[in-house]
């Protein structure tokens, strides 16, 4: 199982892996692997900043400003290794957690990574239970993910 969690909810030796999905980590927990490949690009990281600081980040600005960006970031070869890598650990039965620092799941890049893997039949949990996959269809748009 696949688990989106906010880093703050998880703790050591709670599942067989934890991803920290993050450009930036400066953990020092040695049971997090930062995944640099499944964070949004500093450019991007730089927009949702601004958006954030001018009070303007909702569901319009990250539907209609951040999710088309970090959809085509996703489709890069090193972010679809990443996706496999997680079917495959998923249909292995390993227990891992995608964790980032954002607060609102359904706000954040999480949220379209458990999207993509459930619209390829990983079995992803939510902290919120809410069903993402929505979002593969847009990802498939153009995108080719070798499962």
């Amino acid at each position: 199982m696949i688990s989106i969690c906010n880093i703050r909810d998880v703790s050591e030796g709670q599942f067989n892996e934890v991803w920290a999905i993050v450009r930036f980590y400066r953990g020092k927990s040695p049971w997090i692997n930062q995944v640099v490949d499944l964070s949004p690009s500093q450019k991007l990281w730089g927009k949702f900043n601004k958006l954030k600081l001018d009070g303007r980040w909702n569901e319009e600005t990250f539907r209609s400003e951040y999710l088309p960006v970090f959809l085509k970031e996703m489709r890069s070869e090193a972010a679809r290794e990443k996706l496999n890598e997680l079917y495959k650990k998923d249909k292995a039965g390993r227990s891992i957690a995608l964790v980032c620092f954002c607060k609102e799941e359904n706000l954040c890049h999480r949220s379209i990574i458990a999207g993509i893997l459930q619209g390829v039949g990983c079995n992803v949990h939510t902290a919120t239970g809410n069903d993402y996959s929505k979002y593969y269809a847009e990802y498939m748009q153009n995108a080719t993910l070798t499962i």
